[in-house]
């Protein structure tokens, strides 16, 4: 670990591969996700009409690794909001870097927006993000999704190919693992509505704004995306939510927790 009163990285997507890096060479149950998590595994989205600025970084930590996460940010100089910690802890964390320059926002186990994913035992991989088709899902269960997401959306599926992966055989780390993506939107309908209309929207945004050196197609990744959900085993609770379809709210609209 770095010495606490060494000043941070100037460039925060330099400062979270650094911190990522540690993470994984310290064997900590902690990985990157969010914007920054993205510009670390797609290039496409570091350039052209998707690229952007990064105000903070994002997190997930396994419950059991909590101590050692907040132990690991504060020996990087990070400082911690004692009273919102206090508070969310369970589930939240919330850090600054000691100039103020950006935040490491933390949730533990799960990410719980739109809809709920739960990430409990995948957070020990070999990468510094979270797994490609969890960070995918990340960004495509938003309901109210905006440009910002869907431009992060698209560039992943531009840059990564599509795998099945099983326990004998695990899709590689630089592949979305079909497999995970349809197990979680086979368990939950409203999860699954979401993201089916939130992929339609990816194959728009790509019509209108096509990235011409993309080494992958994203409108016939889509489409195999879709196909794919579609013919993913669904859950008894998945079918009988899906007779009451949208005559019910399916997703939530969670509050932004203030600091």
């Amino acid at each position: 670990m770095t010495d606490p009163t060494a000043p941070l990285v100037a460039d925060i997507r330099d400062e979270a591969a650094r911190l990522g890096g540690l993470l994984v060479a310290d064997r900590i149950p902690a990985r990157l996700m969010g914007g920054v998590a993205v510009w670390l595994r797609s290039p496409s989205v570091r350039q052209g009409p998707f690229a952007r600025p990064y105000a903070d970084l994002d997190f997930v930590v396994a419950a059991k690794g909590a101590l050692q996460l907040k132990a690991f940010l504060l020996a990087q100089g990070y400082l911690p909001d004692q009273f919102f910690n206090a508070l969310h802890g369970a589930t939240r964390l919330y850090f600054q870097a000691p100039d103020a320059r950006w935040s490491v926002d933390v949730v533990v186990d799960e990410l719980a927006m739109s809809h709920k994913l739960d990430l409990r035992g995948r957070l020990d991989g070999p990468e510094m993000t979270i797994d490609l088709a969890d960070l995918l899902l990340t960004k495509l269960q938003v309901w109210e999704i905006n440009r910002k997401d869907l431009g992060d959306a698209l560039c992943l599926i531009a840059d990564h190919p599509l795998a099945e992966g099983g326990r004998k055989e695990p899709a590689p780390s630089d592949a979305f693992d079909l497999g995970r993506i349809g197990a979680v939107v086979g368990a939950d309908w409203g999860f699954c509505h979401t993201v089916v209309r939130n992929l339609g929207g990816v194959a728009d945004l790509w019509a209108e704004e096509p990235l011409p050196d993309a080494p992958i197609d994203v409108a016939g990744q889509v489409a195999a995306l879709q196909a794919a959900i579609e013919r993913a085993p669904k859950s008894f609770a998945w079918k009988t939510r899906a007779r009451v379809g949208e005559r019910v709210r399916w997703y939530e609209t969670p509050e932004e927790v203030r600091h």
